[in-house]
């Protein structure tokens, strides 16, 4: 049991300013997911507090307690029927009236956010020691070591802790690295109230010892909180009670989630695990099992994609030192998801968009050298969502630079492995307006234009814009050229592919050179995938030297997908068996092999309207472009 004499104390309010309900330090994470404020502020702070090589682990165990297990909850309540009564027809009445109402329940759900291989709450609780990590946690605002290597500037963080409370409180406990006494802390966030006696009050309230009228008191090695296990390693743990999230996220996914989005790559490269922990679910997320993780979130799995590029671009700069570009080029992204951006704590900041960049693509940028980490940290508002030039001397020059070496980079990959594509002045006037929808095809000026005719209602080879706007398919190497097209063909693997007739029925072929035999009957053996069944495209990855066809069924289909290389003027090579050695498909981040055999992908399951992708490995390095025979 916890000792009578500790309890919340409310300072009095004397002729200091009347703090309402709405906090300013809360307001600089509203608008955001709860779950997204939390992980980023208490990860940040937890990276800050590493203790050694050893990567930080992080707990999340989401229990239900009983509320009379609550330390100092009888005087919390009083507190808290007085807040909520004198702060109605205010702003801010129904979080109070939320947190009295938590209160009086027999249980409350309690998320536990504990970390280890940290060095815990170091330094005195003492009025004269406001600058300790353990001040600074519990009862600072504005408060923050400044050793140039934490990620966290503002000290504002230890407000996420009561806005993810129904009940605006949470408790802390903490062991010090080298120290044997467990701390614990308590803070509520409430308004300015009158307590019984009539006296004004604060609305910080911090559980300390009552007796001490002079000073604040932390008690020391209390017993366990409720139904969690002691403090026993050096580390801290800080209570939500009320955990507004618990019914929309029993099994704590949205906390994973929100994990590989904002520290994907302290994840992956094992500086930081993450553990949930309920009464149904347990996970874990670490270098090992990343992998299997990331395919829950389309967009992970990108970014995850481009983490593992094998040939970033790197620059040393004057201003940053080592900047390193990661990319994934994929046409079979829903959208562009832009680049994201970190520093030394290895989490997402800002987002750069470059429109110039047509291909979708993910990209990371990382900026970890101990000069770049310093500047940008600079930059960075108390939300840490973006890296403002207006905080730093010449910050928009310094900006610049950045998003210059991010956009030349992106030119540089697509136009590696892509080719280049040529800008044609005036071509739009001449031609129909649907050819820019996203449903349509777009035309690239490198490679002649598709052959009207019967069964070329829907090209093989297609580049697709951004849904509901026109996008110019343009990228790195824009070139202005006079209106005429060439049509010479090249073998760039990226340009679009002359379509013939579907195989089978009873009509025969007009045309001659660059169209398809029909030989055969629709129905005859296994099932074949035709070229009137699905959108199409491929191009080469210059990095790995595969082959990537992008396939959109247009309604579900199964069965074979035969290839066909294509020559000049993209006349099909009927005879010619491309080098595969090895093919997967990929669908909605998940990956299986596929059998092959000569240019036949066989038992491929497409749904309707979801792009997939089949990656091919080939015995050589030649590039091809491809039809579906």
């Amino acid at each position: 049991m916890i000792d009578s004499h500790f309890g919340f104390y409310f300072e009095k309010a004397g002729r200091g300013a009347s703090q309402g309900a709405i906090t300013p330090a809360g307001q600089f994470f509203e608008g955001s997911l709860a779950e997204e404020s939390l992980v980023r502020e208490t990860g940040q702070n937890s990276i800050d507090a590493r203790a050694g090589a050893a990567p930080v682990t992080m707990v999340f165990e989401l229990v239900e307690m009983p509320t009379a297990e609550i330390p100092g909850i009888d005087g919390l309540i009083h507190h808290l029927a007085q807040v909520e009564e004198q702060t109605r027809d205010s702003q801010g009445h129904d979080s109070m009236l939320l947190a009295h109402r938590t209160a009086l329940q027999s249980s409350v759900p309690v998320l536990r956010i504990g970390d280890y291989g940290t060095k815990g709450l170091a330094g005195s609780e003492s009025i004269n020691d406001p600058k300790s990590s353990l001040s600074a946690l519990t009862r600072g605002a504005g408060i923050s070591a400044d050793d140039g290597s934490r990620g966290g500037s503002f000290g504002i963080g230890s407000a996420v802790g009561p806005m993810a409370s129904d009940m605006s409180t949470v408790l802390y406990t903490s062991l010090p690295l080298g120290t044997a006494d467990v701390v614990f802390a308590g803070y509520c966030c409430l308004a300015t109230h009158r307590d019984s006696g009539g006296m004004w009050r604060v609305g910080d309230g911090f559980f300390t010892d009552l007796n001490d009228e002079e000073d604040f008191k932390y008690l020391r090695n209390p017993e366990p909180v409720g139904p969690f296990a002691p403090r026993t390693a050096p580390g801290t743990d800080v209570f939500v009670l009320g955990y507004r999230k618990a019914d929309t996220d029993p099994d704590l996914r949205h906390i994973k989630v929100a994990f590989m989005k904002n520290f994907l790559v302290a994840i992956d490269r094992g500086e930081l695990i993450v553990k949930g922990k309920t009464s149904t679910t347990q996970w874990e997320l670490n270098s090992e099992n990343l992998k299997d993780h990331v395919v829950e979130d389309a967009e992970v799995a990108a970014f995850y994609r481009a983490i593992k590029d094998p040939d970033p671009i790197v620059k040393i700069s004057k201003n940053f030192g080592k900047m390193s570009l990661y990319i994934n080029v994929d046409d079979n992204l829903d959208k562009t998801l832009h680049t994201i951006t970190m520093r030394t704590p290895l989490m997402k900041i800002d987002t750069f968009k470059h429109t110039s960049i047509s291909v979708r693509y993910a990209a990371v940028l990382e900026c970890s050298d101990i000069k770049g980490n310093t500047l940008l940290r600079t930059m960075e508002p108390p939300q840490h969502h973006k890296w403002d030039p207006g905080r730093a001397l010449d910050g928009a020059k310094l900006l610049e630079e950045l998003k210059t070496f991010v956009r030349d980079g992106l030119k540089s990959r697509v136009k590696q492995q892509i080719g280049d594509q040529v800008e044609v002045k005036g071509l739009s006037k001449y031609l129909p307006a649907e050819v820019f929808e996203e449903k349509s095809t777009s035309v690239d000026a490198t490679a002649g234009t598709p052959e009207p005719g019967p069964g070329t209602d829907r090209e093989s080879s297609t580049v697709r814009g951004a849904e509901g706007q026109a996008r110019t398919p343009l990228v790195g190497g824009r070139k202005s050229v006079p209106l005429g097209v060439r049509t010479a063909a090249n073998s760039d693997g990226d340009s679009p592919t002359t379509k013939g007739k579907d195989t089978g029925g009873p009509k025969k072929r007009k045309e001659k050179g660059g169209v398809l035999p029909a030989d055969g009957q629709n129905g005859d053996g296994t099932a074949r995938i035709t070229s009137g069944d699905v959108s199409f495209r491929s191009w080469s990855d210059a990095s790995t030297g595969d082959i990537c066809l992008a396939l959109t069924a247009f309604e579900d289909i199964a069965g074979d997908l035969a290839l066909v290389a294509l020559g000049p003027g993209g006349k099909t090579e009927d005879d010619y068996e491309l080098p595969i050695v090895q093919s997967s498909l990929t669908t909605a981040g998940v990956t299986i092999p596929l059998n092959i055999k000569g240019n036949v992908l066989s038992q491929l399951e497409l749904k309707a309207g979801v792009r997939s992708q089949v990656r091919l490995k080939l015995s050589s390095n030649h590039r091809y472009r491809l039809g579906i025979k």
